[in-house]
Parts: C-alpha cells; sequence; structure tokens
C-alpha cells in the first residue's frame, strides 16, 4: 500500500483579511467611543454649589446632591428606575416622571398666585400664559452659576416635591410592585429626593447662550417644551448607518476574497 501523504493546510485568505478588518472596525470603533467619552464629560451637565430661591433660602447644595447620588446607588434604585432613560427597563424614568411633576406643581403655583385657583380650573387662555411663564423658570435656570437663582414659583414646587419623592422611597407600593428602600433614612431619602430632583431640571435647563437643555432636550415632554434637536437625528442616522457600514465591509471582503 501507498503511504498516505498528509494534505497540506490550506491557508484561508477569507478568514486572514477579516481578522485585519475586525482589528480595523476595533480601532476606528474604540477611538469614537473615547471621542464620544471626551465629549460628554467636557459638556456634562455643571452642579452649583446651592439652589437658592428668592428669599435666600437652599433648597439644595452641591454636597445634598453628592450624598443623595451615593444613596441612590446604595439603595441600587437603578434597578427599579433609570436616569436620562438608562438603566433598568423595569421601572420608570425617574428624570421623566419628575420633570412632569415639576412642571404641574410650577404651574398650579403660578395659576393660584395669579388667578386664585389650579391651573385645571383656569380658561384655555389663562392655561396658556400659565404654561408659558412656567416653561420660563424651568428653561431660564442657570445651571452655570455658582448659586443658581430658582424661581418662586419653581422654588415652591421642589420644596413640595422634595419631601413628596422621599416619602415614596420610604413606603412600601404593592400596586407598583414597589418596595421600601431599606438602605435609607430620613435624610438619605431627602438627598436622594435632591439627586433626582437635580437630575430632572438639567433636562429642562437651558445651556448658556443656547436654546436646548443641557441633554439636547432629552426626554421629549411637550409639556415643558423640550422637542427633539436636529443633532438628536443626525446623531441617531449616523449611528445606525455606521454600523451598518461596518456589516457591509465585512461581507464586502469577504465576497470579494471568495470570487
Amino acid at each position: 500500500m501507498a503511504v498516505a501523504e498528509f494534505a497540506q493546510p490550506v491557508e484561508d485568505r477569507i478568514s486572514n483579511v477579516l481578522k485585519w478588518v475586525l482589528l480595523g472596525v476595533a480601532i476606528v470603533t474604540f477611538g469614537i467611543l473615547g471621542w464620544a467619552t471626551s465629549v460628554t464629560y467636557r459638556t456634562a451637565p455643571p452642579q452649583p454649589e446651592r439652589f437658592l430661591a428668592p428669599d435666600g433660602t437652599v433648597l439644595m447644595s452641591a454636597n445634598d446632591i453628592g450624598d443623595g447620588k451615593a444613596s441612590f446607588q446604595q439603595a441600587a434604585l437603578m434597578d427599579y428606575g433609570s436616569i436620562y432613560g438608562m438603566g433598568s427597563y423595569f421601572g420608570e424614568d425617574y428624570t421623566a416622571k419628575y420633570l412632569v411633576r415639576l412642571a404641574t406643581l410650577t404651574s398650579d403655583i403660578i395659576a393660584k398666585a395669579r388667578y386664585g385657583q389650579p391651573f385645571a380650573g383656569l380658561p384655555i387662555e389663562q392655561q396658556a400664559g400659565v404654561r408659558a411663564a412656567m416653561q420660563r423658570e424651568l428653561r431660564g435656570l442657570d445651571l452655570s452659576a455658582r448659586d443658581a437663582a430658582v424661581p418662586a414659583a419653581l422654588a415652591a414646587a421642589i420644596t413640595i416635591l422634595n419631601p413628596e419623592i422621599a416619602e415614596q422611597l420610604l413606603q412600601h407600593d404593592f400596586i407598583r410592585g414597589w418596595t421600601q428602600a431599606y438602605s435609607l433614612d430620613h435624610l438619605s431619602a431627602l438627598n436622594t429626593a435632591d439627586f433626582l430632583i437635580y437630575s430632572s431640571l438639567t433636562t429642562v435647563a437651558q445651556r448658556p447662550g443656547s436654546e436646548i437643555s443641557w441633554t439636547q432636550n432629552w426626554p421629549y415632554e411637550p409639556l415643558v417644551a423640550n422637542t427633539p434637536t436636529t443633532d438628536t437625528f443626525r446623531w441617531t442616522w449616523i449611528s445606525f448607518c455606521f454600523t451598518f457600514f461596518c456589516f457591509g465591509l465585512v461581507l464586502c471582503c469577504s465576497s470579494i476574497i471568495a470570487i
């Protein structure tokens, strides 16, 4: 019998080329990720040292917000909801929820001050004026100042909302599937409320010299005139196109080499 000869391994040209394509895609992707991270940190919402009501009352401080963020993480609240829409999909978006609540409270306070009755009881023309005033207060808040001057109606709304959030955190709500945040006490719950309120304010307060908020008007909320920006659509489509372009590049290289 003839001695069988072992076949020489055939070079897989497709695999070799795809390795380089994958390396190139990885380099470009991580480069974009690094650039996006740098932009995110450079354009992140500022955090004032204090939020002051018109009478000089300190509504919340940077320390309160920082402690509230730590308490938020300690209580694992990202397992129950999300900040800026990023996090758990099992619960609500805290920023969107409390943004609407701030707007509603501020509208009621302005309506009562002007007309002596809640917003819901006003005629449409008066509601439009109150809504515009509410939007000016929220959107005009300057977060770039060391001491952020909070307009009267918004300051009153924050004063109401802060203990309201803290109470929600410390109580069971079995209908909605919540148990209390056991790791929080009364003070840490109040600080967590400060953090959540601050997060909501960053979604509506406008950048200096701009007509968009620190989160590019995210979340979309017509109540406070938060509408999608041009950049929102532009970068959404750029990200989609880049992803499919990379897929196409790999498939194109594979088909060319295989011919």
